[in-house]
């Protein structure tokens, strides 16, 4: 069963995570560098969660709470990443009129 549905699901939310995330570490948010990489690595951290908790949740039904908070987790830094960029991508050149072309990896 896990193989069927956990691993798809397990690969293709990374994969999407992978994609947002160099995205997102592209963006020129006034964020100091830390809180950016923690943003990009959060998202892998509440998937190993959601998974982990899978598994869990067969031997005791407490463990169901890391179920919600796994996927809590990952929507929530997946609005946060998706909401920067855009704004980033089509908000903001139109408020500076001008392009950034910094550098904005090391930001």
């Amino acid at each position: 069963m896990f193989h069927e549905v956990g691993m798809a699901r397990l690969f293709g939310i990374s994969f999407i995570f992978m994609f947002v995330g160099g995205i997102f570490s592209l963006s020129t948010a006034n964020h100091h560098k830390s809180i950016k990489y923690m943003a990009i690595m959060m998202p892998f951290l509440f998937l190993f969660i959601d998974v982990a908790s899978w598994w869990l949740t067969k031997f005791s039904p407490h463990f169901a709470w890391l179920v919600i908070l796994g996927g809590t987790g990952l929507g929530l830094s997946f609005t946060y990443m998706w909401f920067i960029s855009l704004y980033q991508m089509w908000v903001l050149p139109k408020k500076l009129d001008h392009e950034d072309r910094c550098n904005a990896l090391f930001r």
